[in-house]
């Protein structure tokens, strides 16, 4: 493999990284990030592929400058016909016209230089972003001219097609003005064609008869001082204008300057590589810049996942506390099992012996089995409500952080739904809850798969003694206070008394401890899945954190290869 074949796959490989940076968060400076990663890819596409793989293709000039800078005039006047439209209405040039011989028609007809840009040939009219290609019987074949936008059009999508016509060219012939040459816009470009390399023609146009002494030192010291000392200036004074075109002698020189290139293939060739190098050795330096935008979005999204898992975890550690700080203990899940077991009577009987205190029980359980579905159903309502309200309090915590952090806004947008929880949640929490219950049951029913223990469960109701130990579960006082404590705890007692008379102390916590675990699985599973809303909506925005160490990776093998 030649060298210019290793050098084009290695840049087909830091474009194709480069696209893959989505630098979406509105972070400083990331706008000009934005703009030197497109228009780098771009270049790379449009210009260094092609050109590498095609070094003997026409030289392709791009004359490019401000709006009214006779551009499209000094086209016309050079091709001598009216091939590109001219005028007073701003912008002109909306669509670019490359004109050429008509031997080398086949050579950018093809969708090599530019791949993206549509083209159009022969009669057919060019609008929006399309290349029209012009074959002109009086221009010497090996040249080529792309007359460009306006760099600094009303219209964004001129600029910006500007921008990567000219960052597709062999030879910069930028077109200003006698009264606008000092402008900023201008300037930055010239910076631009500097700090790569390409090579430049600038042309100041419309000079005042007589101001040529004044003016064109001027503008030298202007590129010298710019760094552009060696770029070849031409001055075309200010004149009245036949059929629409510029006088022969107003673009004898440039015109000589251009066709002798052409003619040339010795110069021609060192014009194309002198550009060709000049863009390869900008390609690590502005690269970097981009991978450098990358690593501070990579930064930021790093931030608002661990900010976002953080919350999550904390409302895991909160809804933990009140699972087992009594708070499922209120309201209706108390009323309804102390109706069940009565319990002010058997805190009566628990001074009792055991077997009295399990036949009390036993005669308020037996034959309830609805009373204990009410129950049951109480505890399902409340643990959804209290997984809700801790999702939906998690949720809403996370959106208005991130709105605080750099790029969260970004994520979020206008979604309002991400400040609650899901309707995916909302609808199988339920379920999950119910799911649970069996399992206690299920654990009722191994622990007293003993004969004895067995009898003893049935004696109550398998249903019955599974509810004791979601009591059991929840009825810790924390978190409860006045009169409730009181009540909770003889709550407690009586379901911690029935569960011991069938299970034995030992076996009642393990019990507990196992039924707690299992809740917790299913809870945090819940929240983890919500809690991938937020990491869809942060991964679907950002690239991934890979994409900045392959763009860096490119960029070194390039470099090192050079």
């Amino acid at each position: 493999m030649s060298n210019d074949a290793t050098t084009v796959a290695q840049l087909q490989s830091v474009a194709r990284q480069l696209r893959g940076i989505g630098l979406t968060f509105n972070l400083p400076e990331v706008s000009e990030a934005r703009g030197v990663r497109d228009e780098l890819a771009n270049q790379i596409d449009d210009y260094l592929v092609p050109r590498l793989q095609r070094l003997d293709a026409p030289l392709l000039a791009v004359m490019g400058g401000s709006t009214g800078s006779g551009k499209s005039t000094i086209t016309n006047s050079i091709a001598g016909a009216d091939v590109s439209p001219s005028g007073v209405l701003r912008p002109t040039t909306r669509a670019p016209v490359l004109i050429c011989h008509p031997d080398d028609v086949s050579w950018f007809s093809a969708e090599d230089l530019l791949p993206d840009l549509p083209r159009v040939t022969g009669d057919g009219t060019a609008t929006g972003i399309t290349l029209k290609i012009q074959p002109v019987e009086t221009l010497t074949p090996g040249l080529a001219i792309i007359d460009a936008p306006d760099i600094d059009s009303v219209e964004e999508a001129n600029r910006e097609l500007a921008t990567q016509l000219l960052a597709a060219a062999d030879l910069w012939v930028f077109v200003t003005t006698a009264v606008r040459y000092a402008d900023a816009v201008p300037w930055e470009f010239l910076g631009r064609a500097r700090s790569r390399g390409t090579s430049l023609a600038v042309v100041i146009n419309r000079v005042p008869v007589g101001a040529e002494t004044e003016i064109v030192p001027h503008l030298q010291a202007m590129l010298t001082e710019g760094g552009l000392p060696d770029v070849r200036l031409f001055a075309i004074h200010q004149t009245d204008l036949v059929d629409g075109r510029l006088p022969d002698q107003s673009v004898a020189e440039l015109q000589g300057m251009l066709q002798g290139l052409a003619a040339n293939a010795e110069q021609r060739a060192e014009v194309v590589r002198r550009t060709i190098n000049g863009a390869l050795e900008s390609i690590p330096e502005r690269g970097a810049a981009v991978a450098a935008a990358s690593s501070a979005q990579d930064g930021a999204t790093e931030e608002l996942r661990a900010t976002m898992e953080r919350i999550f975890n904390e409302a895991k550690n909160l809804l933990e506390a009140d699972l087992s700080g009594g708070s499922m203990l209120r309201g209706e899940v108390l009323d309804r099992w102390q109706e069940l077991i009565g319990t002010n009577e058997m805190m009566r009987a628990i001074q009792s012996r055991i077997t009295s205190v399990r036949d009390r029980i036993s005669g308020f359980i037996r034959g309830q089995a609805s009373a204990t579905s009410s129950v049951q159903g109480e505890i399902t309502s409340a643990l959804e409500q209290l997984l809700i309200d801790h999702a939906d309090a998690a949720s809403l915590k996370v959106v208005t952080t991130w709105q605080q952090l750099p790029g969260g806004a970004d994520v979020v947008g206008d979604d309002r739904s991400l400040e609650r929880s899901s309707e995916d949640l909302r609808r199988n929490v339920g379920q999950e809850v119910r799911a649970w219950q069996d399992d206690i049951l299920d654990l009722v029913r191994d622990r007293g798969s003993s004969k004895r223990n067995m009898a003893r469960a049935m004696a109550f109701g398998v249903n019955g003694v599974g509810v004791a130990l979601m009591i059991v579960l929840f009825a810790q006082t924390g978190g409860i206070t006045g009169g409730e404590v009181a009540v909770a705890s003889g709550t407690a007692t009586v379901s911690q008394t029935l569960l011991n008379a069938i299970f034995g102390e030992q076996a009642v916590r393990e019990l507990a401890d196992e039924a707690r675990k299992q809740l917790l699985v299913r809870i945090n599973t819940l929240l983890d899945l919500d809690a991938n809303r937020f990491r869809t909506a942060l991964w679907s925005t950002v690239s991934p954190p890979e994409a900045t160490a392959a763009l860096s990776q490119s960029l070194l093998e390039l470099k090192d290869s050079r």
